[in-house]
């Protein structure tokens, strides 16, 4: 299946003029889509693989937690980072002061170069593109019955 993208019209943050540029338009896939095409490449079960999925998000979840990075292989490392106020001195640092801990995703190289290998791309448009191509066609398609009514012609 071919990568989906859509053009968009964005500005360039150096030269400050607007440029056309790929973004991708993706689908989303379930957790059970996953699990299900796992099990048909293995000897698996379904329900084992979904154990193992969650036994892994659970593992994930404690280690990050504790603050720790989780290294999964050739599929890459999930890691914690941190957003806090500033203190003028260490010394008046204090963990109240730390405000959000995220969660990052950094892929393994050899994940990155096999994602990037043997692509096809498909040009499509984006989901907001979508939405206001079909907000025109319903507003396009009232109008003709507000036309049909005040000529009294009932379409037949």
């Amino acid at each position: 299946m071919p990568f989906k993208y859509a053009t968009v019209l964005v500005k360039n943050p150096k030269t400050k003029l607007r440029e056309v540029r790929a973004r991708a338009v993706s689908d989303s896939i379930s957790l059970d889509t996953i699990a299900n095409a796992i099990a048909a490449k293995n000897t698996v079960t379904y329900p084992d693989v979904l154990a193992v999925i969650r036994s892994l998000l659970e593992a994930t979840i404690d280690a990050l937690k504790n603050g720790d990075m989780v290294h999964l292989g050739d599929l890459g490392t999930i890691y914690p980072t941190l957003s806090s106020q500033a203190a003028t001195k260490e010394d008046t640092f204090n963990a109240a002061m730390i405000e959000q801990v995220r969660v990052r995703f950094r892929p393994a190289k050899q994940f990155s170069q096999v994602v990037n290998t043997n692509l096809a791309f498909t040009k499509t448009i984006t989901k907001k593109q979508q939405a206001v191509a079909k907000k025109a066609a319903i507003e396009a398609q009232n109008a003709a019955l507000k036309t049909q009514e005040d000529s009294g012609d009932d379409g037949e």
